[in-house]
């Protein structure tokens, strides 16, 4: 009976009557691996196709051959009963065309951990089928796609060399499980020690060219081909001496993973190219030799490829593979291997099994070295199969070995430079800092793949050594410093108003620490930024420290009230400024939209209706006037809003102001028309909406805030320091008046101001004017020099003085204040105000009355770096005249978009007069999205700006008199 054979794939037991024989049968085991081009699709085994005379394993590219996705490799294998030889071919990531087609199976990780883990982890996963093939074969062929022999196999197999050292033991264990195999083949855990034979697949092109001549002109010497073997022979030492210098081969052959004969050839080079491996190459070659012998006959190629194997590996007595190979089987049949070398070298063993004995040692060598699934009662194999593949992983893995070490004795050095003179508590940025410097230590040193991996660590570790205590609270004050504390609960609502303390807390979230992410764990305490600075209080007698603030109330309201209380101006008379009234213990801050209606006004139609009072704006003396109150005015009706009735008022309205030339000094001329009760009560009543009593602003007020909403306390100071006379032109602002002002700065601007007054009705009509009022009582006389007011009307027809028409002198002050509690005044928008030696005042206000004025100004007190001082109170000394100085002061600290902030009173603020007033202004303007810090550095001056218009004139009413 015919046996009939078949190509298998392992793991593979024979079944079946018919393989009964065939399992009986005594076999010699011949292994290829190695590496092959893409256009060979994973085949290196196409010369051994030649001794069946079929093809077996090669295969096209259109058949597309797979392998398994865990391992990446794939062990085909035949048995020819014939020659009694069991051939394996193993597939794997060797192969151009296996692993450009598993690129996809690992792309994501080459992405990941980089080409060298990932190559690594191919190669540890490859070692593992060659550690089967060499331990169940007698005969192994590498395959080179070239002529030049890949000294990268000598690291791989000192690696499979070390590994079979180490499982001899275990291995020897699970073999002895199988009846009928000698001690011999248990103790070593092989049939024998398999012998290496090199195949490469190419040859340099001149002896190509030397074959075809040869072959053509049937000389050279006997036929044979010395070239070849010369070449052959000069790769056969230089690849004995590389494997012996490395110690992969010894002098005893049993000690080693594999041998090479002493006396036989182990190198053959292939001189023909092969068709069916590279179509495209051998169709070139054959143009070419058709180009030079135009005469031969192209069927022939075509022949050729079709008797590839008889013109190839059928060739009797020449240079082929098939009598290369086949003088090493029929060795193995008769007397087996003996490769040991040396005087005195004991016999080796060599083993040739039946079929079906290899076919159990295979089942048994293939579950220990490449399968992933164990028996559960197969425990101590398991553990065996464990240590193997570590221990595996880790001799193949040389860079990534290396870089361990190399970036494992570097971390530490870099976690050091990290701690390095770290203070007790420390911000973001610096930890930041301190890490980019750590980081840059690390990179200095650090190599190979791991290095990612060992950076993230860094990285990982400095994270937690600073969240481990000595973060430090990272909620800014309202003037930029970061809080110095450790992190914390509590402290207000940090960088910027009721509104931002989602935001401030938002912060504090972000930095929490892995340990406790349990806010309730964190220390309760206020917010410290360690900075302090001097200020004065609301009137400007009294200074003292402060603390940096990190809440609006705290900036511009507890501590001038705190430090009132000590200077007394608590209790002076003072200009209330609308704040929020509760009606209800369950108010809150009002959620703001971004849509705003009427950009830049706090109405909807954008008027300016429910003005009370009769107040007219000083403007330049070009005609600009600008300035009414713009906070506070009234809106349409709206639904849920109080609205009643506004009261009867009179009225000023503004003319533009003209310069009088026939006044010696270049001053102001305001025309005041005087108006009656009954002229204005014709005029419409307008409505004006009552202010929330449920909702407060989380902000200060600005020219864009909602109308109706009210801030919780006044960011704005005005006080009346007392009579005029407190003020004296030749003295200026005594210490114990004002304290801090620098020398030379002390004193306050003269502004004369014309007014004329003008009535709606005919002067036939009886109705007596202001002035004409005064004079009749006496008071149109001129006041002291000391008081620091001046009136005098002009003589008109007849010598009669002209009560019409007078001039007023106010005198005004514009102060700024550095941080470190310097004062001055400055003269006009970017002067500071300086007094000759003998202590006169030049300047006049004519330039700070109708400017707009730098809210930022560098402070003279050094030169070098200066400090940036701040606009911060206004001094008004007022006439004693039948006028009433206003104040309507509109600030914008920084350039647009910033809005403008204003007091959020419906009308300008009116002065008493003959007295002495201050306005101090906000220490911080904070709107809906946060502080418009101080700037630490000198700025342009229109960077942030008083804007003019702040001083105004108006009417005395007559009833105010009676």
């Amino acid at each position: 009976m015919r046996m009939r054979t078949k190509k298998f794939k392992l793991p593979h037991i024979p079944s079946g009557k018919d393989v009964a024989g065939l399992l009986e049968q005594k076999v010699i085991v011949v292994s290829v691996f190695g590496k092959s081009p893409y256009s060979a699709g994973g085949c290196k085994a196409g010369l051994i196709d030649g001794f069946p005379g079929h093809r077996v394993f090669h295969t096209s590219l259109i058949d597309d051959p797979d392998v398994d996705q865990d391992l990446l490799c794939d062990i085909e294998g035949y048995h020819d009963p014939k020659q009694r030889v069991i051939y394996l071919h193993l597939r794997g990531v060797f192969d151009v065309h296996t692993l450009v087609k598993s690129y996809d199976l690992f792309s994501k990780e080459l992405e990941e951990k980089g080409y060298l883990s990932v190559w690594a982890d191919m190669k540890y996963r490859y070692a593992r089928a060659l550690m089967f093939l060499f331990s169940v074969s007698h005969i192994l062929i590498i395959s080179h796609p070239t002529h030049i022999f890949d000294i990268s196999y000598v690291h791989l197999f000192r690696a499979l060399d070390v590994m079979r050292q180490k499982v001899l033991g275990g291995f020897s264990e699970i073999l002895r499980t199988i009846p009928g195999l000698s001690e011999e083949w248990i103790t070593n855990c092989r049939p024998c020690s398999p012998r290496v034979l090199f195949l490469f697949e190419s040859c340099p092109a001149i002896y190509l060219e030397g074959r075809a001549n040869v072959a053509r002109t049937g000389s050279g010497f006997g036929g044979k081909y010395p070239s070849i073997k010369k070449l052959e022979h000069a790769l056969e030492d230089q690849i004995y001496h590389i494997l012996r210098k490395s110690r992969v081969i010894t002098n005893i052959s049993s000690n080693s993973l594999f041998a090479i004969p002493a006396n036989q050839e182990f190198v053959f080079v292939q001189t023909k190219v092969n068709p069916l491996s590279d179509r495209n190459a051998h169709m070139v070659n054959s143009l070419v030799d058709f180009c030079k012998d135009p005469n031969n006959d192209c069927s022939r190629n075509k022949e050729e490829i079709v008797n590839t194997f008889s013109t190839l590996h059928l060739e009797p007595n020449d240079h082929s593979f098939r009598s290369f190979l086949q003088q090493h089987i029929d060795q193995a049949f008769t007397k087996g291997f003996d490769d040991n070398v040396g005087r005195h070298t004991a016999h080796g063993y060599f083993e040739i099994p039946t079929a079906g004995v290899w076919f159990e040692v295979s089942d048994k060598a293939f579950n220990m070295f490449l399968s992933c699934d164990q028996s559960p009662d197969s425990k101590s194999k398991s553990q065996l199969q464990h240590q193997f593949l570590s221990s595996l992983r880790g001799l193949l893995d040389t860079d990534v070995r290396f870089s361990e070490g190399r970036c494992g004795k570097v971390l530490p050095l870099a976690i050091a430079t990290y701690q390095e003179n770290l203070p007790p508590q420390y911000t973001r940025d610096y930890h930041e800092s301190k890490l980019a410097h750590a980081l840059s230590v690390f990179a200095v040193h650090a190599r190979g793949p791991l290095f990612d991996q060992y950076t993230a660590q860094l990285e990982k570790e400095c994270d937690r050594y600073w969240k481990n205590g000595r973060q430090m609270c990272e909620v800014l004050s309202l003037t930029g410093n970061p809080c110095t504390n450790p992190l914390h609960r509590g402290g207000g609502e940090g960088a910027g108003g009721g509104e931002l303390q989602e935001e401030a807390n938002k912060i504090h979230d972000d930095t929490d620490p892995p340990e406790s992410h349990d806010r309730t764990q964190l220390p309760l305490m206020e917010h410290s930024s360690g900075v302090r600075y001097i200020s004065a209080c609301n009137c400007g007698r009294k200074q003292g420290p402060r603390e940096d603030p990190f809440t609006m109330r705290a900036a511009n309201y507890d501590f001038y009230q705190l430090l009132g209380e000590d200077c007394g101006c608590n209790n002076l008379e003072s200009i209330r400024f609308p704040v929020f009234q509760p009606s209800t213990q369950d108010y809150r801050a009002a959620q703001l939209f971004s849509n705003r209606t009427a950009p830049g006004l706090g109405w909807k139609d954008g008027g300016a209706r429910g003005m009370e009072g009769r107040e007219l704006n000083v403007g330049t003396p070009q005609g600009n006037t600008q300035g009414f109150s713009l906070a506070g005015f009234v809106s349409g009706q709206s639904v849920g809003s109080d609205i009643i009735p506004e009261e009867t008022v009179s009225r000023l309205s503004p003319n533009p102001p003209r310069a009088d030339h026939s006044l010696p000094d270049t001053g102001h001329e305001i025309i005041i028309q005087v108006s009656d009760a009954e002229t204005d009560s014709s005029k419409d009543k307008s409505l004006v909406r009552q202010p929330s009593t449920t909702e407060y602003l989380p902000g200060m007020l600005h020219a864009a805030s909602p109308a109706g909403l009210l801030p919780q306390f006044p960011s704005w100071s005005l006080v009346c320091l007392g009579p005029s006379s407190l003020y004296s032109h030749n003295l200026g602002l005594q210490d114990q008046q004002q304290a801090g002002l620098l020398g030379g700065s002390a004193y306050l601007l003269p502004w004369d101001v014309t007014v004329r007054l003008e009535h709606h009705r005919d002067r036939g009509s009886g109705w007596p004017t202001v002035g004409d009022q005064y004079a009749s009582r006496g008071k149109m006389q001129v006041s002291s020099q000391h008081s620091g007011t001046v009136l005098r009307g002009r003589k008109g027809k007849g010598g009669n003085k002209d009560l019409s028409e007078f001039v007023v002198k106010i005198f005004v002050g514009v102060e700024y204040e550095c941080p470190r509690g310097h004062r001055f005044m400055c003269s006009a928008p970017g002067k500071v105000l300086k007094t000759t030696g003998s202590g006169l005042v030049k300047d006049n206000g004519n330039k700070v009355t109708s400017n707009d004025m730098p809210l930022y100004f560098p402070c003279p007190c050094r030169n070098v770096k200066p400090l940036v001082a701040q606009l911060m109170r206004i001094h008004v000394v007022t006439p004693k005249a039948p006028i009433h100085v206003t104040l309507n002061p509109r600030v914008q600290p920084a350039p647009s978009p910033c809005p403008v902030f204003v007091t959020g009173c419906e009308q300008p603020l009116r002065l008493s007069q003959s007295a002495y007033w201050v306005l101090r202004l906000p220490s911080v303007y904070v709107g809906e999205h946060g502080p418009y810090v101080t700037p630490k550095q000198p700025v342009p001056l229109s960077y942030g700006r008083l804007l003019a218009g702040v001083y105004g004139i108006t009417e005395v009413q007559v009833a105010e008199e009676k």
